[in-house]
């Protein structure tokens, strides 16, 4: 199947969200909320990567230079 990009406004996307059914809007605005969440965790996950990269490394054979 072809993908198609559109490009709509928030307004845009309020206003079609608005038409839809109670239950499917239900449906649209949980894997909304689960997408977020997804990438709540990746950033999280990025951050602490690069911090724990700045840590110097305790079990290296040379101490760090100061």
């Amino acid at each position: 199947m072809a993908r198609v990009t559109i490009e709509l406004t928030p307004e845009k996307l309020a206003e079609l969200l608005g038409d839809l059914s109670p239950e499917e809007l239900k449906i649209v605005l949980h894997r909304v909320a689960e997408r977020l969440e997804i990438r709540e965790w990746i950033r999280l996950g990025e951050s602490g990567l690069r911090q724990w990269l700045n840590e110097p490394d305790l079990y290296a054979d040379d101490p760090p230079a100061r």
